[in-house]
């Protein structure tokens, strides 16, 4: 009986931290005008080749797989229909990407400008 006791809270210790480092959390990326991502730079420096011209999603998801080793999914440029200014590297685009990472990458996107929604 008292190893019951002991395993049983040890067994749902580790049920726990096996579902969170793989829950995924919605981010947002928000551009700003003029500036391009960093997947943009990455793409323009010629790091990458893909067959045909890729898709924001496709891009974004090749960049943090490839630089971080960073798995996005559900990957989407979202118009946010507000209204925005047009001065350079101040204000926001009229749009952002948002994507599903794990929670275990939390810390690292958000070092990279990534938000939680």
């Amino acid at each position: 009986m008292k190893k019951i006791l002991i395993i049983m809270p040890l067994a749902l210790l580790i049920l726990f931290l096996g579902c969170t480092s793989s829950a995924l959390t919605t981010m947002k990326f928000q551009p700003m005008q003029c500036e391009q991502t960093p997947w943009e730079k990455w793409y323009a420096d010629g790091n990458i080749q893909f067959v045909k011209a890729p898709t924001d999603s496709e891009l974004i998801v090749a960049y943090y797989s490839n630089v971080y080793k960073i798995e996005l999914t559900e990957v989407k440029k979202v118009e946010s229909g507000n209204a925005v200014c047009e001065a350079c590297g101040v204000c926001p685009t009229s749009y952002y990407f948002s994507a599903k990472v794990k929670s275990s990458n939390l810390a690292k996107m958000t070092e990279l400008k990534w938000t939680k929604i």
